[in-house]
């Protein structure tokens, strides 16, 4: 049987040392959801907070949506989600203008993503993960050569 480039790819990763990022979420320890083994591509979530956050199974406390612990099985203490219902950008800080209006985002969820800010998908430290709407999220990295698949810090092999 042929292995695929998935698995190969899977076996570099695990045979360099590497391990997969924790969930971006605070109080969760949880590893990401692997997008796809062979760009070695993670979400920003682990496979819970994501459920929970799509479902809405949390509570607003102190303007913070918070998975509580029990929500789930798989939630075993609180955890405050990271992603926001806005794009970051409507303040125009990646030097142009979200297209957005700021009002509208209940009817686009789906439509916002989580940017790793150093471009360093591994790096899932809250302070280095904005949301940005597709718009916003396409043009930054289209705009800071992100989008590159092949960049050094997208897969850190020698790290």
């Amino acid at each position: 049987m042929k292995t695929s480039k998935a698995q190969i790819a899977k076996k570099e990763f695990f045979d360099k040392g590497k391990k997969l990022p924790v969930c971006v979420n605070d109080g969760c320890n949880k590893f990401v959801v692997v997008r796809e083994w062979k760009y070695w591509s993670f979400k920003s979530e682990c496979g819970s907070c994501t459920d929970c956050r799509k479902k809405k199974l949390y509570k607003i406390i102190d303007g913070k949506k918070i998975i509580t612990k029990g929500t789930k099985k798989t939630i075993t203490n609180d955890v405050i989600i990271h992603k926001k219902d806005f794009c970051e950008n409507n303040d125009g800080h990646l030097g142009f203008s979200c297209p957005v209006n700021s009002n509208q985002w209940n009817n686009f969820l789906e439509s916002l993503d989580l940017d790793h800010i150093d471009g360093d998908h591994m790096n899932n430290k809250p302070k280095n993960v904005k949301t940005y709407c597709k718009l916003c999220h396409n043009r930054k990295s289209k705009e800071t050569g992100d989008w590159d698949s092949n960049k050094p810090s997208r897969r850190n092999i020698d790290n």
